[in-house]
């Protein structure tokens, strides 16, 4: 399979002693994201359209803020935004909800042939709406998906990668389901047989000595075990925890 931007980085991250390549690929690439949105990008005309209209999710404004980097800079996409969206609360909160005291209106609804959105008042399908939408979940959305191609591509393609893939330690659930899927939904029953063979032995493993390293853990509070070597153990509960929900856990 031929280098791209996304080739690279699967690669890098699939060479790296973690428990999860792919949490490894979404945190590098949310944390540049990061970076290049409170860089001087905030500046530049068409990302203030976007930031305007779109925003971020509490989650990337939190990471924002957190990097105490151009702070005026976050500031002022705050602001316009705001004014951006107070303009847009203001004009659904005008738009009229569906009444039902209408014979008319009340017959159609009862029949279900109004959407659930129509039946809510504007302004609360407006939030909906926009509760979903951020400018860094969007990229991390798309990039990701390509990323889970590249995988399952190089998988298929490269044996010096389908050889890294399966001496590694696995994935955490929530990258594994997406494996599977993307797998049974890209490729025929053979290939995803073979891949699914592969993964799933593979995560099996993984799951089994990572559980004794967290057993492990618990034992070690015993003072008869004071004096018996922790082994991998110290950690365990961070990786046990990105193992089974895929969270990121730093000391």
């Amino acid at each position: 399979m031929q280098d791209s931007i996304y080739t690279i980085p699967v690669s890098e991250a699939f060479e790296k002693d973690c428990e999860c390549p792919i949490c490894e690929l979404k945190s590098r690439f949310e944390n540049d994201t990061v970076q290049y949105y409170v860089g001087p990008s905030l500046m530049e005309p068409d990302n203030r359209i976007e930031t305007n209209k779109t925003g971020f999710c509490g989650r990337h404004f939190s990471l924002m803020y957190n990097t105490q980097a151009n702070r005026l800079g976050i500031g002022l996409v705050l602001d316009t935004y705001m004014q951006e969206q107070i303009k847009n609360i203001e004009k659904a909160s005008k738009s009229k909800r569906i009444s039902t005291k209408n014979a008319f209106l009340k017959n159609i609804l009862k029949k279900d042939n109004t959407s659930a959105e129509e039946k809510t008042d504007a302004l609360v399908s407006y939030l909906e709406r926009h509760e979903k939408e951020c400018c860094i979940c969007k990229k991390l959305d798309y990039t990701m998906d390509r990323y889970i191609d590249i995988i399952l591509g190089l998988f298929f393609t490269e044996n010096s990668f389908k050889e890294r893939f399966v001496s590694g330690k696995g994935f955490c659930l929530p990258h594994l389901k997406i494996l599977l899927s993307k797998a049974a939904n890209n490729y025929g029953e053979a290939k995803y047989s073979e891949f699914a063979e592969a993964v799933i032995k593979m995560q099996i493993v993984n799951l089994d000595r990572i559980e004794k390293e967290v057993d492990w853990f618990t034992k070690k509070f015993d003072y008869r075990n004071q004096d018996v070597p922790w082994g991998n153990s110290r950690d365990a509960l961070m990786r046990g925890i990105n193992k089974m929900t895929g969270a990121e856990i730093r000391e």
